[in-house]
């Protein structure tokens, strides 16, 4: 009551308030890409690449998914990893697509996409000779070993240096790193 009248709140100003103080409740989260732009890195063979973004936002991670842009003329002599600020590292492909060439395009738009919730296992295209395009889960997402894939890196903090490792692990052919990308979904601190 203000002023001896009665104010009233309609059912949707309510339901605002209720969003909001659940929203607050649960702990909204935000999202943000980071991205290393078009690049072309060279892999040296039998060797490692370290490509490294930097994660200024603080907060608590609850979902990454990895976009990686890859130039090669046989998928099969390449790994990467993905490397959380803690040093905890994520197995994200291995060999697979063969003697394709390549995953993705040479662009972040056609990035190829690692995810856990995304239907094809990336190691269902171990030894079949294709380029990589789309989303995969990432290697080390199995129910048999009981490995997390990405999920592993839930709960843990967003800031600080986030590093795709890209290992050549043959002395012939020449691989190039276009785009690495991280789309973090996180609760604010």
């Amino acid at each position: 009551m203000r002023n001896g009248r009665t104010t009233r709140i309609g059912t949707a100003a309510l339901a605002g308030i209720a969003s909001i103080s659940v929203a607050t409740a649960l702990g909204a989260t935000t999202e943000k890409t980071l991205s290393s732009g078009l690049i072309s890195k060279g892999v040296p063979h039998e060797s490692v690449l370290v490509e490294t973004l930097k994660m200024k936002k603080k907060g608590k991670v609850k979902d990454v998914n990895v976009g990686i842009a890859f130039d090669t003329a046989s998928n099969e002599d390449y790994t990467f990893l993905l490397r959380h600020p803690s040093g905890k590292t994520i197995h994200i492909s291995s060999g697979n697509g063969g003697s394709g060439n390549g995953y993705g395009s040479s662009t972040c738009a056609s990035a190829v996409r690692f995810d856990d919730e995304a239907g094809t296992p990336v190691e269902d295209l171990e030894g079949v000779d294709t380029l990589l395009f789309g989303q995969y889960q990432p290697e080390e997402l199995n129910e048999v070993s009981g490995t997390d894939g990405l999920s592993e890196l839930d709960g843990l903090k967003t800031n600080g240096k986030w590093q795709l490792q890209v290992i050549d692990t043959e002395p012939v052919g020449l691989g190039s790193l276009r785009c690495f990308e991280l789309d973090f979904t996180y609760k604010k601190k």
